[in-house]
């Protein structure tokens, strides 16, 4: 099958918020903190749009719930991560409590990919889109608050796992 006969228009927003969060690393990597945290929540603008478009144009399928959820652990799992290493170099335990942290949002994925309930099962992995860019906005007045990322990505590893019921927002 090709793949642009897979493609519908509402996974056009998909492959944006794809490139927002690979953007979001390259730009980390390079040392532009403050682009790369604006990019992880316009990833989010973008996963938010292409759930809507799909649902108006009834466009949902399941070749777009997973390149969703591909493109959901880069820009909300290992983008989150990169950042917050390319800002502090946090040695062995800090790199992995990342490595929690993402290895969490990739289960959490694969959860809601095999689920048929209506609302979500954990703390959906986009939230982090919007949580690291603002933690990223304290860091600019208080720097210190950098020392407590790693508690807080333990923190939202165990939440996108848990059993927790969650309503849909958007």
């Amino acid at each position: 099958m090709k793949i642009l006969s897979l493609m519908k228009t509402a996974d056009i927003f998909t492959v944006g918020n794809l490139c927002c969060g690979i953007l979001s690393i390259l730009l980390a990597i390079d040392g532009f903190f403050d682009l790369s945290a604006l990019l992880l929540f316009l990833a989010v603008v973008f996963d938010v749009l292409d759930g809507k478009i799909a649902g108006l144009l009834h466009q949902k399928n399941l070749f777009g719930k997973q390149i969703d959820s591909m493109s959901d652990l880069v820009s909300f799992g290992v983008a989150p991560a990169l950042l917050f290493y390319s800002l502090s170099s946090p040695g062995v335990l800090g790199i992995a409590v990342a490595l929690f942290f993402v290895a969490c949002g990739m289960l959490r994925l694969a959860r809601y990919n095999i689920s048929e309930n209506a609302g979500f099962e954990g703390v959906p992995i986009t939230v982090n889109g919007v949580l690291f860019p603002a933690l990223f906005l304290l860091v600019g007045s208080f720097p210190q608050s950098l020392n407590y990322w790693p508690l807080v990505f333990l923190i939202q590893g165990f939440l996108m796992i848990s059993t927790f019921k969650i309503a849909r927002m958007f």
